[in-house]
């Protein structure tokens, strides 16, 4: 029964990083600048984050990082993925958004720890 909870918050886990994607796509795109300027902050920001997970953060990285920087590395991208959110005017949306990548972060943390 716990490695089918446990296996729910890594579900929660993979959304959580999935959404943090679409946040700086979204906070591109509604920056107020030129078509240009929101289109390569659109895409280069998500894309950018998507080549550091890969690198660094991801279970299968392709560089290994002491597990402080790895955890710093993830606060970084996800308080700057809420702060996106709430930059481009969806303040309730970074609030569940935090909430929700604490808990299933957190959750995925005391349930993977054997």
């Amino acid at each position: 029964m716990t490695s089918m909870i446990h296996g729910f918050f890594l579900l929660l886990v993979f959304l959580s990083e999935v959404a943090a994607i679409i946040a700086y796509g979204y906070w591109g795109f509604h920056v107020p600048s030129s078509a240009l300027v929101k289109w390569v902050l659109g895409v280069g920001i998500p894309a950018a984050v998507i080549v550091v997970w890969g690198l660094f953060l991801s279970p299968n990285a392709s560089v290994e990082i002491p597990q402080a920087l790895c955890i710093g590395m993830k606060v970084i991208i996800f308080g700057l993925a809420a702060a996106a959110l709430y930059s481009a005017g969806r303040p309730k949306l970074a609030l569940w958004f935090g909430l929700c990548v604490l808990l299933s972060h957190g959750m995925d943390y005391v349930l993977g720890e054997k």
